[in-house]
């Protein structure tokens, strides 16, 4: 996936600082990849002091974010555009979930992560930008690498080079979750990097997993319409012999060379990578597998003539992705949800085919998960028999509701899922495939201990939890695999974490070493 000439982004910046300082629209344009004046604001955002969060003198704080749902659509967003536009999308489609792209070393080569090779990571404009997306209950994955510029995997020599400018990333801007998009004749084929790249990212999961956080690792990857090259192949290989915990594989279905009827070519490519994944992760039931898959076309014309994404293709893929439960839809880019019939390039500003403004983001966004909002205080029920045998009060709403069930044997009163400043999530799983009928978080604190919210996937076997701490504080989960709410077949526990977004699978197989141990993934 590209990016456009730093000429470009030199210029939008300079358009931003202009519209900062004056409040007025910009009337430039630039030949090529330049902003169209008659469409400024749906291109790059709208440039008015009103708007704009591109501005003087705000804060580089970045607050932490909730994490993801099982299954969500993240496009990617230039980050040569203007920040406002995450709003504009948000607000307009619903789309909470974005990769940012891209983070590259800086022009001078020297093994320094910037945004777009040129911008600081802690831009006060997309540091206004994420925060508020975070607040309005999204987040964000950043995005290393593209099509152009140099990925800092070839440019940092050695590992704990390239881990130091991967966890600046990563800590300036508090992520959870990032992405590696591996492409070009000068990067996926090189074993030297690949193999680096793999080191430092296996390296920065540990560490962050000593401290109670969670690193997810997201791959991207140039496809045919039968799944992955060797060399992606390879790559996924070289993670696996690492120790990277691989989060998602995300083929980038586009500009296959050969004119395919695109939305088949995408299902035909993800039902590819499946079976590939199953030859890297063997001991992976295919549900894992698909959830391990995501799905990047380039919406409308590609850059090869005749390849043609088209709204109907969408719906194919949204179709599939529901059916199948892969992770992430995703789609290049942003910049180009919309119609050209007011001017534009196809290849930057425009997809080439006849739309609604933000159709594709609106279409794709159907594979998110429909997580509700942590619940307040609740509407207590009849008092029920907990396995303790003790009597409490616990929500009149069934296990499949977003409201906590009923408190696990050997704690406290319960109390209801809390409205504090500290949000926490995550995804848990029973191994035996029973249904998980209740979340316990035991904080740190005694007293902050509580049912988290949580909600049913599928047959019940994995659920996603969520609730908010009062204070920064360390927890463990209790998880009720079987059974009722009331009346739990098994009580599973993790150990101590203190991160913002933890997911666990918990052994609860009759007979099984470590029966009743829920570990991290």
């Amino acid at each position: 996936m590209r990016r456009p000439p730093l000429t470009f982004v030199a210029l939008a910046a300079g358009i931003l600082a202009l519209s900062a300082c004056s409040g007025s629209s910009s009337e430039e344009s630039s030949k090529g990849h330049g902003l169209d004046k008659e469409r400024g604001s749906s291109i790059l955002g709208d440039f008015s002091g009103e708007s704009s969060l591109v501005l003087t003198g705000e804060s580089r704080t970045v607050h932490a974010g909730s994490g993801f749902p099982a299954t969500y659509a993240a496009p990617y967003l230039e980050m040569w555009r203007s920040p406002s536009v995450m709003r504009e999308v948000r607000e307009a489609t619903g789309v909470k979930y974005f990769n940012l792209a891209f983070i590259i070393d800086d022009k001078a080569g020297r093994c320094n992560a910037k945004i777009n090779g040129d911008m600081d990571l802690s831009d006060p404009g997309w540091v206004s930008a994420i925060n508020e997306n975070r607040a309005a209950g999204g987040d964000v994955i950043a995005s290393f690498g593209g099509a152009e510029g140099t990925e800092l995997g070839l440019s940092c020599k050695s590992v704990p080079a390239l881990k130091a400018q991967y966890k600046k990333v990563i800590d300036t801007l508090r992520l959870s979750r990032v992405d590696f998009d591996i492409e070009g004749d000068d990067t996926l084929p090189n074993k030297s990097a690949n193999d680096r790249r793999n080191a430092a990212l296996s390296e920065l999961q540990q560490e962050y997993a000593d401290s109670g956080k969670n690193l997810d690792v997201n791959y991207t990857l140039p496809v045919t319409p039968e799944g992955l090259t060797g060399i992606g192949l390879d790559l996924l290989k070289s993670a696996r012999s690492h120790g990277v915990d691989v989060n998602l594989v995300n083929i980038m279905t586009m500009d296959y060379g050969n004119r395919p009827e695109m939305g088949r070519a995408a299902v035909s490519a993800a039902s590819g990578l499946h079976r590939q994944l199953k030859t890297i992760w063997p001991k992976k039931s295919d549900a894992e597998l698909w959830k391990m898959g995501g799905n990047t076309p380039m919406i409308g014309i590609n850059d090869i003539e005749g390849e043609v994404f088209s709204i109907a293709n969408a719906n194919t893929l949204l179709d599939f992705a529901k059916k199948q439960g892969i992770q992430q839809l995703a789609f290049w880019a942003v910049g180009r949800d919309h119609d050209c019939s007011s001017g534009g390039n196809p290849k930057q500003n425009c997809s080439g085919v006849r739309q609604a403004n933000w159709q594709f983001s609106k279409i794709l966004n159907g594979v998110t998960s429909k997580t509700a909002p942590a619940p307040g205080p609740s509407v207590e029920g009849t008092p029920s028999a907990t396995p303790s045998g003790k009597s409490t009060t616990f929500p009149s709403s069934g296990p499949t509701s977003s409201t906590p069930s009923a408190k696990p044997k050997g704690h406290g009163s319960s109390s209801p899922a809390s409205s504090g400043p500290r949000h926490i999530t995550g995804l848990v799983h029973c191994e035996s495939g029973r249904p998980i009928v209740g979340v316990w978080v035991e904080a740190a604190n005694a007293s902050d201990s509580h049912f988290a919210a949580w909600r049913g996937i599928g047959d019940g076997a994995y659920a996603d939890w969520w609730t908010d701490l009062p204070s920064d504080q360390s927890y463990s989960l209790h998880i009720g695999c079987g059974g009722t709410p009331a009346s739990w077949a098994s009580e599973n526990k993790t150990a101590a974490y203190s991160g913002t977004s933890s997911s666990f699978s918990c052994n609860d197989i009759e007979g099984a070493p470590n029966r009743g141990k829920c570990t991290r993934k």
